[in-house]
């Protein structure tokens, strides 16, 4: 390897900096045999320039590929998902340090270092996130200043130019943000969907929300244009499970045939009338399933509803999502549809055995000639009556509705729900169980509404031919704070008590939570959800109609003002006006030079291109030593004595001349 060729110890810690403030986010999901592979990429290579170890030759680095491909084959079952084209990225990255030789492999892997740190926001989009991104950005920038040259290697001059280049970039970067068309992915990669990162899942069995209980994570922020409704209303359902195996709740989601019916609902709703518009926000849950109050509209591209009054979207969420939704309460609308025997029979399932003295009980209400809606009062009384609701309800046996109704008779929403929807179905009345959230904090700030996980919870519907499918909370019957003032009302004691550090019991840190979650929900607002509406209105704001000339207008004023505000600042700073003398002479050694085939590289520190010109041309070296020294004495020391003897230098340094002699 040519002395001119290796990187200076200030480059390689500047790049391995870079490198380590791109991945750092990564190591948190990243398989951990890539974190232990860069760092001994690293080490290997710092041991080359201690010349201690050779760069590996191609055998090695064909082993390095084979192993890299065969960990993620190991590590991944899914190739085309968002984590493993992360990983391939990180893997490609480690891998560079076995061949980083020269300036041109630094920057190339600096240029690759901010597409890692590009990864950052594909995961995640929140405040610490865009600080730590930010952050990444400098620290890369600085190392591709410190590539300049050893002068520009040091931690002040580095970190000084990355940061006057990031700012002059600052208004441009806003400008572009307003004005440039808001364009959506060209390609997506779904990221890895093994499981909803929400605590609803697609199933339910007795004891599944508890550990919602324990979450205090947002789930859905819903802000409302007009009236919003009562707490009594607030329920958000999001799945509906049909099928009962004795045990466990599921989906019923697929008609005899096995298609899923994610198809739109054909029922019209009226276009005037009482409604609730509003806005979710919804946080990631690698899901299809969105929540919304019964009888949803959404006009949100690729938001669909379905026959059960869900909204669910085609794409998975896995990141934040807003859609807008229009809902009708129940209450206000006439058209009660008949129910197909596909779905009355979905309704009606039961398993042919198992819970033997409920089913004897419902026999009895039956045979008293009670309609649904008797049942229906008889089983929230008993409810009302007996029950307590409890996060810790002792564990129930195989039959789990005969032991919760008449022997703990202790429980919370989901033991309620699915015992109510059982009985309901043994009488002969379709009826299923609703999975989604109930209530939320009003953040009155901010105007919208806070549903957190521990808000999660689990009612019925039953279906009656003169009103259609209705809601009945049996959970309500038994503790109605829980609907009215939520979870942390109807269960204190036993609210989030595992908790390492329970905030909802210091009001000053629920107070500074709160906070937090209102400027989190304003940079979601104003940043992460600025689409082509929200542009389209700011453009008009700013310049009333949108023309192709205005457009140039809003591009050109600050593109002006920025030249004249420089421009002025050249002037009065004084480093507008003609260069220095020794800056002058400098130059004109440099273009001799130059005319001789060796040409100073932008940025070559003086120092530096007299090393190369020695190492290049030896018999130059003296003569270029002698004025590289005199040039530095003179610029920085401001000796006269120095600039003089610079001009008698230059008077015999005729390189081309030298090199003809030679």
């Amino acid at each position: 390897m040519k002395t001119e060729e290796r990187l200076p110890r200030e480059s390689l810690l500047w790049i391995f900096a870079a490198q380590f403030a791109a991945l750092l986010p990564n190591f948190a999901f990243l398989p951990l045999w890539i974190v232990g592979a860069w760092g001994f990429a690293v080490y290997w290579r710092l041991e080359v320039f201690r010349g201690r170890r050779d760069l590996p030759g191609r055998t090695v680095k064909l082993l390095a590929v084979l192993l890299a491909v065969g960990g993620l084959l190991l590590s991944y079952r899914h190739w085309f998902a968002l984590e493993p084209m992360v990983a391939l990225l990180a893997v490609s990255f480690t891998l560079k340090n076995l061949e980083l030789v020269n300036r041109r492999d630094a920057f190339l892997s600096l240029l690759l270092a901010y597409f890692v740190a590009a990864t950052l926001f594909v995961f995640e989009q929140t405040i610490p996130y865009a600080l730590y991104g930010c952050l990444c950005i400098v620290i890369i920038t600085s190392a591709l200043a410190a590539q300049l040259g050893s002068y520009s290697a040091s931690p002040r001059r580095a970190l000084g130019l990355s940061l006057r280049l990031l700012a002059q970039a600052v208004p441009l970067m806003v400008l572009l943000f307003i004005v440039m068309p808001r364009l959506g992915p060209l390609w997506a990669v779904p990221q890895n969907s093994s499981g909803s990162t929400t605590g609803i899942s697609d199933s339910m069995s007795p004891g599944d929300f508890t550990e919602l209980s324990k979450s205090d994570k947002p789930a859905l922020r819903i802000s409302f244009d007009g009236p919003v409704p009562p707490p009594e209303q607030r329920y958000w359902r999001g799945l509906v499970y049909s099928v009962f195996d004795g045990r466990r709740w599921s989906l019923g989601v697929e008609d005899e045939g096995g298609q899923r019916q994610w198809h739109r609902s054909q029922r019209p709703l009226p276009e005037v009338g009482p409604r609730y518009r509003y806005r979710v926000i919804q946080e990631a849950t690698n899901s299809r399933w969105l929540f919304a109050m019964a009888r949803p509209h959404s006009t949100t591209d690729g938001v669909v509803e379905t026959f059960d009054d869900r909204l669910i979207r085609r794409a998975p969420v896995y990141g934040r999502f807003a859609y807008e939704v229009r809902s009708w309460p129940r209450e206000t609308l006439n058209d009660v549809v008949p129910l197909s025997a596909v779905e009355r029979r979905r309704n009606l399932q039961l398993p042919r055995d198992g819970n033997p003295r409920t089913r004897t009980w419902i026999r009895e209400l039956r045979g008293r000639g009670l309609d649904a809606e008797k049942i229906s009062a008889e089983l929230l009384d008993f409810y009302h009556r007996q029950f307590t609701y409890t996060l810790k309800p002792p564990a129930l046996g195989g039959d789990s509705v005969d032991e919760f109704l008449f022997n703990s008779q202790q429980g919370f929403c989901e033991h309620f729900a699915s015992s109510y929807v059982f009985a309901m179905r043994a009488a002969g009345i379709p009826a299923r169980v609703v999975a989604g959230y109930q209530g939320g904090e009003w953040v009155e700030q901010e105007k919208y509404l806070l549903v957190r996980e521990y808000d999660a919870h689990a009612w019925a519907e039953i279906w009656t031919p003169a009103r259609g499918w209705q809601r009945v909370d049996p959970t309500a019957a038994v503790s109605p704070e829980r609907i009215r003032d939520g979870l942390q009302s109807a269960a204190a004691d036993e609210f989030m008590e595992d908790s390492l550090l329970p905030l909802h019991r210091i009001s000053i840190l629920n107070r500074l939570r709160l906070q937090w979650d209102m400027i989190n929900y304003r940079w979601y607002q104003t940043v992460i959800s600025f689409d082509s509406d929200q542009q389209q209105s700011l453009l008009k704001s700013l310049l009333g109609d949108i023309t192709p000339l205005r457009i140039a207008v809003l591009l050109a004023i600050p593109a002006a003002i920025a030249l004249l505000g420089i421009l002025a600042w050249l002037w009065f700073s004084g480093r507008g006006a003609r260069a220095p003398v020794t800056s002058r002479l400098y130059r004109k050694f440099c273009r001799r030079l130059a005319r001789a085939g060796i040409e100073r590289l932008p940025g070559e520190a003086p120092r530096d291109f007299a090393r190369r010109v020695r190492a290049e041309r030896p018999q130059l070296a003296p003569m270029v030593d002698h004025i590289t020294a005199a040039f530095e004495k003179a610029a920085y020391s401001g000796d006269p004595m120095a600039e003089k003897q610079l001009r008698r230098l230059l008077r015999r340094f005729w390189p081309m001349r030298t090199a003809g002699k030679s």
